[in-house]
């Protein structure tokens, strides 16, 4: 398949996936995540005003006399500690939901081929945990090689104007493929690829696990947009689990029995 091909099949995927959710009552797959991030915030938030304290109880503790430049650092890093948890998580909200949710978008993807091919995947504990590590192991691999990877693209901020626009690109690039790659991998995990046989099979698609990652990419150039991401996250899983049926030699159903076979 040429670029264009792959890169039209990759966006196509998502109407498709957008229609299987509401045409089999999935949406509820798509909330937790969103529920989740709010905990997630919540929480760092929270762990910024606690380390906050502690850092400025143990400077009462430790200055005798706490006034003028002293007491403004105190107040300073009260406030500010709890803004960098917040922009801490904005940054890598989106590797935080798709490790948090690797359960869920696993149970997803498959429920996803349930419904196309009418195959069950009869529940089995150790099969799933080992399905669910391998998931958060990938997201984890994947996120050191995009931080690895824009860390190198931010030294493009060094000229000026054009290389910031570089930058920007350049990161949008590496965010989408290796956000597209975790949630490809999904259907191949429970297909039974190794990790090195599902990035081979990434890789010769690399123009479609872009444009499924790009999609979920896009929201995190907005304030908030993580919050966005995680109810996009799902229609992801998804559309990579309907491309990647697609391509294969699976028989899907009639459209008239993709709604019936739901659960």
């Amino acid at each position: 398949m040429i670029i264009l091909q792959q890169l039209k099949t990759g966006f196509a995927s998502y109407p498709k996936a957008i229609r299987l959710i509401r045409a089999n009552h999935l949406v509820k797959y798509l909330l937790i995540p969103v529920i989740l991030n709010i905990i997630v915030v919540a929480a760092l938030i929270f762990s910024g005003v606690g380390i906050g304290d502690w850092i400025n109880s143990t400077i009462e503790q430790s200055v005798e006399n706490v006034n003028g430049w002293i007491r403004a650092a105190m107040i300073g890093i009260k406030i500010i500690l709890p803004i960098i948890f917040f922009a801490l998580f904005i940054f890598i909200g989106g590797t935080i939901v798709i490790i948090l949710m690797s359960p869920i978008y696993t149970l997803l993807s498959e429920k996803t081929e349930t419904i196309l091919t009418g195959k069950e995947f009869p529940f089995d504990l150790k099969q799933t945990l080992k399905d669910v590590w391998r998931a958060i192991r990938i997201a984890i691999r994947n996120t050191i090689k995009q931080l690895s990877l824009i860390v190198l693209c931010l030294l493009f901020n060094f000229i000026p104007v054009v290389g910031s626009v570089i930058s920007l690109i350049l990161i949008f690039i590496i965010n989408a493929y290796y956000f597209g790659c975790g949630f490809m991998d999904y259907t191949y995990e429970r297909w039974r690829m190794s990790p090195k046989e599902s990035r081979n099979e990434i890789h010769k698609l690399k123009y479609i696990t872009f444009a499924i990652g790009a999609v979920y990419s896009l929201p995190f150039y907005l304030f908030c947009g993580a919050f966005i991401a995680a109810f996009i996250g799902g229609v992801s899983t998804v559309a990579a689990t309907i491309t990647q049926l697609e391509l294969s030699s699976k028989p899907l159903g009639k459209p008239n029995e993709i709604k019936t076979s739901a659960t």
